[in-house]
């Protein structure tokens, strides 16, 4: 008993049924002992039954139905009729439901409220009670139709009742069907649609309500499926609201979708509270009573159907209940307040009757003067510039009688959409308060006094100044004599914050005073140098117009050029940088005459342009970046560049991007060790060379490797390549290469490796100091005396002159800072003294390049000094006299020997009289002419 229980409404009828009441008839049938009928029982507004028991009493699955059909249930012996009963809204009929019927199919009856009456029209119900036909309901067995029932005069027609029906395990996922009264038969109700539920094994229908949620006048539709869920989701239950489209298309609305909480069973009851908010929009509640002990959720309706945030949530707030929202009943008015009240049943001992308080709706008048101002005009950043403001409140409610004073909460904002740090006006006194509204209409104002801060930077965007309100939660309200006293709440969808905004001139801007700027931006990259203290950019190389950085230890620039061609004013014009985690912000350079500043808070680094950057206006500047955190997997640097102003223009952000190229610093110089050498009197043919002392003079090739940037850790492909005069033009040996030495690098072995001692039959080099001696000795210096001839022939050999060369590599792996490396050779004697004997002397020339192979992209080696070639100088000449290197003693000796024995011949021939002195007086006669003696040699 109570399994349902419904009002008329206030001094109407009551109803309540039984669906679990049992019939026991003497002659049950075969399988069914006892007839599970229930019926319900109508009572009058002082829950008192009539005194005719068919008036009150009332049988769905009655002596008729038993009696005609058997008595099993395949027809009425389990109708189980009151799981769902309502009042209809045509307001002189009843429904029932009986989901046991025809095999759980179920069906629905309709039969008039007062039955006493003769002219009263006949029960109708789903099937047709003059044939008892399932087949005339489109839904199958097991469906449990009848499970909740409501209806609603605006489905379908406007003044024609439609029925409404749950069927929770119609179609596998429920369904609800909407009926009529058929006009072809009198006592049958006709199926017009069914809707289906979205989500399988979802209890679809199992409770419904009809309310009209967005008050166009047409009934919209709630249906809970609380067994709904979403797989490994948070979602238990759900509540469908069907919108009504006048009427129309019902299946083709798409519903809105309430949500609950896992495992709470949302939408187990779904009932119309009417309008609670006192608002014009019906409003529902839903129970979850799975949520906890039991939670309750109530929707307000709105013009656009309902609103998806649940307005308020309600818990019995004691641990003893359990299941609490199992239950609802709206649109009641227990304190007559004339707001609806809703009752909420559990299944505990207790039910919850909640009150609806009043709600009341504050209208605030917010005034500024002046309202607008010129900043420049005014000169506001000289004096202080004042602004009058003035709030002014009132409050309506429901119904008009409600007329207490209220206390009102308010607060007054300026500048709001501002940080702290860059408002741009003050309060001069208290910015909140409160006022107390002596009742409904009643109007109570409240004046401050504004005060507009100097050297703001927004001098574009108008100044918003907003009042909020609230109602103070300490105040009570005294209601007549016959009201309970409770406090009044805020209506929760009334606009509580007003605004209004004082508005800034600007002159820079169009006609219109709207600023539409034209920024534009244009930038490079550069190279960055100080020259007697002024700081030099340079323009970088580019390939395929994209610039490329070398990283080194000079900075890299951005020259970064905006212009406002054509554009109003662009107010707090700024560019926002921002850079990868691999570039660093050093600083920014610009003229003096510029007004440009760079401030680095992290990212992005920001650069104010100017306040405002006027039309026509240019400004070129440089941001500095440092490139020390640059890898070597760095190929591709992008920066955003994004200009920002709060004039009006749509700007998109640039990308600059560059190339990274590593350029490895290495500089190799070669030098022969000696430079010259002559090739001796003694020269033997390849087969009787036994060992390399007997092959020629040792010669050196030395190679210096130095590197001015990078450790060269990483660098495993740097290498130098060495290009080896091996044999002559024609196939005879010319430089026989011994071994390679090498210090400042890994020690790594050239290649090709079989190049090195290429002869087995010739025995290994000799390192000692006597072989060094002797090729010092037979080496040229340059500060001895060679008296050569002033012509002599000679030749140039190079790997370019047809020479048989190899080339000779050698990885530079782990270089830091020097590397040496030594090619340790002879010289073919045999073959220069037969292929070269008409020459005075050869210049042998060993080219040397560095060289990476298979590096990546962005390394590279900077052109400088990446070559270098080793000279020897082979004279072919016979060791003779002349040729040997003397001491420049043993010369000042010989020279002052011979000028004694100059001086002592000069004195024996005086002695001997060879040498006579000549008197000057008589070398000319008295005449003139000059004597002539004679004398005749003594010897």
């Amino acid at each position: 008993m109570g399994v349902r229980v419904t009002s008329q409404g206030p001094g109407k009828n009551v109803m309540t049924c039984a669906h679990h009441y049992q019939d026991w008839d003497i002659t049950p049938g075969l399988y069914v002992p006892h007839l599970l009928t229930g019926q319900c029982y109508l009572l009058g507004d002082d829950l008192k039954v009539g005194e005719e028991e068919r008036s009150w009493r009332r049988v769905v699955c009655d002596r008729e139905h038993l009696t005609r059909r058997q008595k099993d249930h395949d027809w009425f012996a389990y109708c189980q009729q009151g799981h769902g009963a309502s009042f209809a809204k045509d307001n002189i009929s009843l429904l029932f439901g009986a989901p046991g019927a025809y095999q759980w199919k179920g069906i629905v009856r309709m039969e008039v409220l007062d039955n006493l009456d003769i002219y009263s029209v006949d029960a109708r119900e789903t099937g047709n009670i003059d044939d008892f036909n399932p087949k005339l309901i489109p839904l199958k067995s097991n469906s449990y139709l009848g499970f909740s029932i409501d209806s609603g005069m605006a489905l379908i027609r406007k003044g024609e009742l439609t029925i409404v029906s749950g069927a929770p395990r119609g179609g596998y996922s429920g369904q609800v069907a909407f009926l009529k009264a058929d006009p072809m038969a009198q006592r049958n109700l006709s199926v017009e649609l069914v809707l289906s539920g979205p989500g399988l094994a979802s209890s679809f229908g199992y409770d419904l309500a009809v309310v009209d949620l967005n008050s166009d006048g047409w009934d919209d539709l709630a249906v809970g499926a609380p067994q709904f869920f979403v797989k490994d989701g948070e979602v238990g239950g759900a509540v469908y609201i069907y919108i009504n489209n006048k009427g129309r298309n019902w299946e083709n609305i798409v519903p809105v979708k309430l949500l609950g909480h896992k495992d709470s069973m949302f939408g187990l009851a779904v009932e119309n509270i009417g309008d609670i908010n006192q608002d014009h929009y019906g409003d529902i509640a839903v129970g979850a009573p799975y949520e906890g002990s039991g939670l309750v959720y109530l929707y307000y309706g709105s013009p656009d159907g309902v609103n998806r945030e649940p307005g308020q949530i309600i818990s019995s707030q004691s641990k003893k209940v359990k299941l609490f929202g199992y239950s609802l009943t709206g649109n009641l008015d227990v304190d007559d307040n004339q707001y609806p009240d809703l009752a909420v049943g559990s299944l505990s001992d207790s039910i919850f009757v909640y009150r609806a308080r009043p709600v009341v709706t504050v209208s605030t008048a917010l005034k500024i003067a002046p309202n607008e101002i010129d900043i420049a005009k005014k000169r506001c950043d000289e004096q202080i510039c004042f602004f009058a403001v003035e709030a002014c409140f009132t409050y309506t409610a429901h119904p008009e009688s409600f007329n207490p004073k209220l206390m009102l909460n308010f607060t007054s904002d300026a500048d709001y959409e501002m940080k702290k740090s860059r408002v741009r006006v003050n309060f001069m006194d208290s910015s909140q308060g409160k006022l107390e509204l002596s009742g409904q209409g009643r109007q109570a104002c409240h004046k401050t006094t504004l005060r507009l801060l100097r050297n703001i930077k927004d001098k574009l965007q108008n100044i918003p100044i907003s009042v909020t309100v609230s109602l103070s939660s300490s105040q009570t309200t005294s209601a007549s004599a016959d009201q309970l006293s409770f406090t009044p709440v805020l209506n929760r969808y009334q606009q509580k914050t007003t605004s209004s905004e004082i508005v800034l001139i600007n002159r820079g801007c169009g006609s219109d005073k709207i600023c539409q700027s034209n920024l534009d931006l244009q930038y490079k990259f550069c190279s960055k140098k100080t020259q007697a203290g002024q700081d030099v950019f340079k323009s970088l190389a580019s390939e395929d117009g994209v610039a490329v950085i070398t990283p080194s230890d000079e900075d890299i620039a951005l020259e970064i050029t905006v212009t406002n061609k054509n554009g109003d004013d662009a107010h707090q014009s700024r560019l926002a940088i921002t850079l990868p985690d691999i570039v660093r912000y050093s600083s920014y350079s610009t003229t003096a005459e510029k007004q440009v500043s760079c401030t680095d808070n992290r990212m992005p680094i920001a650069c104010d342009l100017g306040n405002p950057l006027q039309r026509d206006a240019e400004v070129t500047f440089y941001v500095i970046l440092t490139t020390s955190g640059l890898t070597l997997s760095t190929k591709l640097i992008n920066i955003t560049l994004q200009l920002e102003t709060t004039s009006e223009q749509t700007i998109k952000p640039i990308q600059a991007f560059a190339k990274v190229v590593f350029e490895l610093q290495l500089q190799v110089n070669g030098i022969a060790r000696p430079s010259q050498v002559s090739i001796g009197d003694i020269v033997k043919g390849e087969s009787a060379i036994k060992s390399v002392d007997q092959i020629g003079n040792s010669v050196q090739y030395e190679f210096r490797i130095t590197n001015l940037g990078r450790p060269l850790k990483h660098f495993a492909n740097a290498s130098l390549s060495i290009y080896w005069p091996k044999e002559n033009s024609v196939g005879k040996w010319l430089l026989y290469l011994t071994h390679i030495t090498n210090d400042g690098v890994h020690s790594v072995p050239c290649s090709p490796v079989d190049e090195v001692s290429p002869l087995k039959h010739v025995k290994g080099w000799h390192d000692t100091a006597r072989k060094r001696r002797e090729a010092e000795h037979k080496a040229l210096s340059t500060d001895g005396f060679t008296f050569l001839p002033t012509k002599r022939k000679y030749k140039t050999l190079t790997c370019s002159d047809g020479l048989n060369c190899v080339e000779i590599r050698c990885p530079l792996l782990g270089l830091d800072s020097t590397a040496r490396i030594v090619l340790h050779s002879r010289l073919w004697n045999a073959t220069l003294a037969e292929d070269y004997s008409s020459l005075n002397y050869l210049l042998i020339v060993v080219d040397a390049t560095l060289t990476l192979t298979n590096a990546p992209e962005n390394i590279g080696l900077k052109p400088e000094k990446l070559r270098t070639k080793a000279k020897l100088t082979v004279f072919l000449e016979r060791k003779t006299e002349f040729l040997v290197k003397v001491a420049w003693w043993i010369i000042l000796l010989t020279v002052m020997s011979l000028l004694l024995l100059l001086a002592f011949l000069g004195f024996l021939l005086w002695k001997r009289g060879c040498i006579h002195c000549i008197d000057h007086k008589k070398k000319f006669s008295d005449n003139g002419t000059p004597n002539i003696e004679t004398a005749p040699l003594k010897g």
